[in-house]
């Protein structure tokens, strides 16, 4: 059972300034909650029990929330420090209730400098040490109606399948295609397939499919040498998209990637521009138990303004 997870929180949100000159796009409310508690509640859910948060010290904010609001014994690692946090094995995660963020190990590392997603995963090879591990993106929440997460598949097939990673893809219409990595698929299934590739941001004209990554990883602890081995790009940066490719080039046993497509009941909300905040921030408000059926006839009469 995979127990470990890493959020990369370190990003600069230069697509929401000015507002993250002083707040993190990670902190932004959705709901009564800030984004980064949504994703460690779909953590929490799927059995994640520690969590590394790949952080900077202009986050302080992300810490300050998680050292008090949760269990943390309030270190702030360094980069190539060690974890030496003991996980509470008799604790159950499901049933922690309250305000707060669900009761975790919760440990930090700070990346200063931006250099890509890849060193962000790099910096958690200690934590990891020789166990499988989940990379959730702090700027994406995925909601999953129903027990069955996409998380909860996606572990269900990594172990199945005794895959290298797996990755969570979702069918994007043509117009998107650029924006995301897209993955080639050997064969295509509702449930889960294996990958022969994966593209970061193709034209739409020689993407290899619409399968496009979905802001959740598993990855296996061999990982770690695929990215030591992939060459840096420009500006010095590290991409796991490309360790990936570099572990797909190995092959051998556990060397498959495989991805598990989101389906009808799951949904990917992301927090990196102003109109995809703003849509996730009204779908949550609108579903607010005490408040929602307010919000909705205030949207309404404006709408009814305009």
């Amino acid at each position: 059972m995979i127990r470990k997870a890493v959020v990369p929180v370190a990003g600069l949100g230069t697509r929401m300034l000015p507002l993250t000159r002083s707040v993190p796009k990670e902190i932004l409310p959705l709901g009564r909650k800030p984004a980064i508690h949504h994703v460690v509640d779909e953590l929490a859910a799927a059995g994640i029990e520690r969590i590394l948060f790949v952080t900077s010290s202009r986050k302080k904010a992300i810490e300050d929330y998680f050292v008090s609001g949760g269990q943390s014994d309030g270190a702030i690692k360094t980069p190539g420090g060690t974890f030496d946090g003991p996980a509470d094995e008799s604790r159950d995660p499901a049933s922690e209730e309250g305000n707060g963020p669900p009761a975790l190990d919760y440990s930090f590392v700070r990346q200063e400098v931006p250099a890509g997603n890849g060193d962000a995963v790099r910096l958690a090879k200690a934590f990891a040490g020789s166990d499988a591990f989940v990379v959730a993106w702090g700027d994406a929440v995925i909601r999953s109606k129903g027990e069955d997460s996409v998380l909860r598949r996606m572990m269900a097939t990594h172990a199945t399948e005794d895959a290298a990673c797996t990755i969570a893809v979702e069918h994007v219409p043509a117009d998107k295609v650029s924006r995301y990595g897209i993955v080639k698929p050997r064969y295509e299934s509702d449930a889960a397939f294996p990958i022969d590739d994966i593209v970061e941001k193709p034209p739409v004209e020689s993407a290899p499919s619409r399968y496009a990554v979905s802001a959740r990883y598993i990855c296996g602890p061999g990982i770690f040498p695929a990215l030591e081995a992939t060459p840096r790009g420009k500006n010095g940066e590290l991409w796991l998209a490309d360790a990936i490719r570099g572990l797909l080039r190995t092959g051998g046993p556990g060397g498959d990637v495989w991805c598990v497509p989101l389906g009808t009941a799951d949904r990917r909300y992301d927090i990196g521009t102003p109109l995809t905040y703003w849509e996730a921030f009204v779908d949550y408000a609108l579903e607010d138990e005490t408040d929602g059926p307010g919000f909705s006839d205030l949207l309404q009469e404006r709408l009814n303004v305009s």
